[in-house]
């Protein structure tokens, strides 16, 4: 299979919001942040039709990526469909703040599935989440959700894990609950200099009480996803995870900025991690410092070797990492959780 996986900023590190732990925002704030034209669309899709992938994933992210207008989603779209014959999935992730009417017709027609940001209830979303005058964002993120529901557009939730909420997880899920939120993800947040971190303990204690609500709820047949759970139980299973922080190695996909240069994760859009620009001859063929990254991520710490929870585990996601690559920041938060949680996975993988 010739896939190609692309997550396109449409507006680059363009945003109408201030998220005191944006780690975006340091990478992209000495750059030019603009709306891509449509020259760099028409080459980009040039690229794509060059390569003849056998199937084809784009995903729009920021900074805002609706902050590029619905016109240009429409555009861009419809170029797709007339120049690309293999299947092609669609998906956004957004703060919400853009989505009207006419967006989620749009994103229903075109079968998007969409991640909306959002940590939790007004007083958790806000501790963070402001907008660039320092106003809260909460009604207007649940407007567009209620927008997005009208129009039976896909949907999950991507909240971000950090020392506070961490011990409001039982708040938290409730209120997703409560507001039937079928489709969740955590992300542990990692201090890019923002003074907002995760602490080891404290990712611990969030994912031991997560778990205990995601189960009984599972047990009692109301099912909720929450996406690294999902993965566990699929890996129990025998089967990949769909999460690349949880496959153990880098994923081979590309980051396409808006002026078209190419990088090969959302996490480091770095200028010492440039792969080239799609007004480069061939630029999704692997190169050298593409594979180079890819292999560093097979590092592996001597303590994930003899670790019964390495299949599981994987090393974790690079980020968590550090720069050296070695043992994950959370490795002994996991080791807990899998030893608390373990039996109760398998049973449920069994099961399935």
């Amino acid at each position: 299979m010739n896939t190609l996986t692309l997550l396109v900023k449409p507006a680059a590190g363009l945003c109408n919001m201030n998220c005191t732990y944006c780690f975006y925002k340091a990478a992209s704030e000495t750059r030019e942040n603009r709306i891509m034209t449509d020259e760099t669309v028409d080459v980009l899709i040039q690229r794509i039709k060059e390569y003849r992938p056998s199937a084809l994933s784009i995903m729009f992210q920021g900074g805002e990526p609706t902050l590029a207008g619905l016109e240009f989603f429409e555009r861009f779209i419809g170029k797709i469909k007339k120049s690309i014959t293999c299947p092609v999935f669609f998906a956004l992730q957004t703060n919400g703040i853009m989505i009207d009417e006419g967006f989620a017709e749009f994103l229903k027609k075109n079968r998007f599935l969409v991640g909306i940001s959002l940590d939790g209830n007004r007083k958790t979303n806000d501790r963070y989440r402001l907008d660039k005058n320092g106003h809260s964002v909460f009604d207007s993120v649940l407007n567009a959700i209620s927008v997005l529901e009208r129009y039976d557009v896909d949907f999950n939730i991507l909240a971000v894990i950090d020392s506070k909420n961490a011990n409001d997880v039982e708040e938290t899920y409730g209120f997703f609950k409560e507001l039937d939120f079928g489709y969740l993800q955590f992300i542990p947040c990692v201090d890019e200099d923002s003074g907002v971190s995760l602490l080891p303990g404290e990712y611990e204690a969030f994912l031991k009480k997560s778990f205990d609500l995601w189960y009984d709820d599972f047990i009692s047949g109301k099912y909720v996803s929450i996406r690294h759970i999902d993965n566990y139980i699929n890996i129990l299973m025998g089967n990949p995870p769909e999460n690349c922080a949880m496959c153990g190695v880098c994923g081979n996909y590309f980051v396409i900025e808006a002026n078209g240069d190419i990088y090969p994760c959302d996490f480091y859009c770095k200028d010492e991690y440039l792969l080239g620009s799609v007004y480069n001859e061939k630029p999704f063929e692997a190169s050298k410092k593409q594979k180079a990254f890819i292999e560093q991520s097979l590092l592996i710490h001597e303590r994930c070797r003899d670790c019964k929870y390495y299949p599981l585990c994987r090393g974790g996601c690079r980020r968590d990492r550090g720069d050296s690559l070695t043992e994950n920041i959370y490795c002994d938060a996991y080791k807990s959780f899998f030893d608390y949680s373990i039996e109760r996975m398998r049973r449920i993988a069994d099961s399935l």
